[in-house]
């Protein structure tokens, strides 16, 4: 039995092929995959490097990451790093016009302490949720992350100072305490020398900004010498650190429409500044002052009845007069504002000229302004305008380069020292030598009468020490002892009353006798001691008749 081979033909691929051809058909397709869905990459000028590493840093949105850092190179004028990005392609959408992107790292200032969480994971680059704006793959990085997130609800405002304080981002604006807002960025303006601010007023308070609000500084501790007084300002402990400002409405002044977003706004030296901002017009006045002015400062107040109407502008201002401060009889101009608003007239031209006629007026009679110290203290002055009783002389109105002249009078203090130097003048020429001499005088004849005295006084105690007590008292007891026999001789009947009568008839003759004696020690008490003088007693002369 005859059996036929069958003849099969042998395979040209092995099934372990199978193996490698399924997994490039997987990772083409993920490469595929990961092609289609990868997002766009981006550059970012950085001025350096620092905490940025090569497939490690990451670039977040809210603390998401959406994307990683690439690759870094020099840029071509050196003076600063590329990076490159690649950013998700679900996070593609926020690369616009509007996205910021800046480094999260740890920064401690007066003003701020953040990115302290960086400390381990390491910096990354952070971006802003913001998906307005044309599409964007080319970004400059912030230097510092912005003060306040994309979508916040509030108000941006441009304000600009061209005064010698400054602000940096971060700083606090403050109302009545609170912070609510803060500086963003800051523009320094070489031609005009001025200083922009971008900052932020977070919602409600961005209602509170109006077309009247008036911002100023509260930066630190001001201590101010003012005409009134010692004046001081502060804000809050968070100014105290670092600079700042508030804002407020003028007292009297309607708070006005609500502003748009960035309204521009002017930043004032203190809250007088800010409010005497609102007078837009004011009459120019300049006093020539003979006096020293040592005490009076630009900003001064000027006063009617002791009410301000204006301020001072400038002291001895270059060129208000001609002449040299050298020059015994230059007086010192002294320039000053009134504003027609402090004086209740409206702020306009009309009430402009009311208030010039007006003062023209009173200058042509008696209105004068005169230099008073507002305050011990600090003898800081102030300028008073009165009306001067019986005036030297009606004044013609003067005017100096443009300016009309206020005249003025001397303050009291000079006043006082006028008459304080003439009394001196007085006392100088009264004839002191003389009154000296006199008063000498008068000190040794004192010194002589009480001599005198003291030798009357000795002479008079020798006199009573030559007088005998005893005798004195041995003589009384014998008058005594003879009344009483006399009594005893009358009551038993030995004297007949005849003899009793003589006897006091005798007595009175006696006492007739001493009258004459006891009138001359009534008028001259001292002639026992002195002896008697020779004058005569001086007796009346009869009227002469007529013949």
């Amino acid at each position: 039995m005859t059996t036929e081979a069958h003849v099969k033909p042998t395979t040209t691929m092995s099934r372990i092929w199978l193996i490698p051809l399924i997994v490039i058909i997987v990772g083409g397709w993920m490469v595929y995959y990961q092609w289609k869905n990868q997002g766009p990459l981006i550059t970012i000028e950085l001025p350096s490097a620092t905490g940025i590493e090569v497939n490690k840093t990451p670039i977040k949105v809210r603390d998401l990451d959406i994307g990683q850092v690439k690759k870094i190179t020099l840029k071509p004028d050196l003076d600063g790093v590329l990076v490159t990005a690649r950013i998700d392609a679900n996070a593609s959408h926020l690369l616009t016009t509007n996205t910021e992107l800046w480094v999260v790292a740890p920064r401690i200032s007066f003003s701020e302490v953040s990115g302290l969480n960086t400390l381990l994971s390491g910096s990354y680059i952070a971006m802003s949720a913001h998906d307005d704006g044309a599409r964007k793959l080319h970004f400059v990085a912030l230097e510092r992350p912005p003060v306040t997130p994309a979508g916040t609800p509030g108000l941006h405002v441009t304000l600009k100072s061209d005064d010698e304080f400054a602000y940096k981002p971060g700083d606090p604006i403050i109302y009545k305490g609170f912070k609510v807002g803060e500086f963003e960025d800051a523009v320094f303006d070489i031609e005009q020398r001025v200083i922009y601010y971008d900052a932020f007023i977070e919602a409600p308070y961005h209602k509170l900004i109006t077309e009247n609000t008036r911002f100023w500084d509260v930066s630190g501790v001001k201590f101010v010498l003012e005409s009134s007084g010692v004046k001081v300002e502060t804000g809050s402990l968070e100014t105290l650190l670092a600079n700042g400002i508030t804002f407020g409405i003028p007292e009297g002044v309607a708070p006005g429409e609500q502003v748009l977003e960035n309204a521009s706004f002017a930043i004032y030296e203190d809250v007088t500044t800010a409010s005497n901002a609102r007078f837009k017009l004011a009459a120019e006045y300049l006093l020539m002052i003979d006096e020293s002015v040592r005490g009076l400062t630009v900003g001064a107040p000027v006063e009617y009845r002791g009410i301000e109407i204006g301020h001072v502008t400038a002291i001895n201002p270059f060129p208000a007069v001609e002449g040299s401060i050298l020059e015994r009889d230059y007086p010192i101009p002294v320039l000053i504002k009134i504003y027609p608003g402090k004086t209740k007239q409206p702020d306009t031209q009309e009430g402009l000229r009311a208030i010039k006629q007006t003062l023209r007026n009173w200058l042509e009679n008696d209105l004068r302004a005169t230099l008073r110290m507002g305050n011990v203290l600090t003898g800081g002055l102030f300028v008073d305008l009165q009306h001067v009783a019986n005036p030297d002389s009606k004044n013609t109105l003067t005017v100096v380069n443009g300016f009309d002249v206020i005249p003025t009078v001397s303050n009291e203090f000079t006043q006082i020292t006028q008459k304080a130097d003439a009394i001196l003048d007085k006392i100088n020429k009264l004839p002191l030598n003389d009154m000296v001499v006199g008063v000498q005088s008068a000190v040794e004849d004192m010194k002589l009468a009480a001599q005198s005295v003291e030798t009357a006084s000795s002479d008079f105690d020798a006199l009573i020490a030559d007088v005998d007590a005893e005798q004195l008292n041995a003589n009384l007891n014998q008058v005594l002892l003879s009344m009483d026999n006399l009594i005893k001789n009358y009551s038993e009947g030995g004297l007949s009353q005849a003899e009793i009568k003589d006897t006091i008839d005798a007595m009175q003759d006696t006492m007739r006798n001493l009258q004459p004696l006891l009138l001359k020690l009534n008028q001259t008490p001292n002639s026992l001691i002195f002896g008697g003088g020779n004058d005569s007693d001086i007796q009346p002369k009869a009227k002469q008749r007529e013949e």
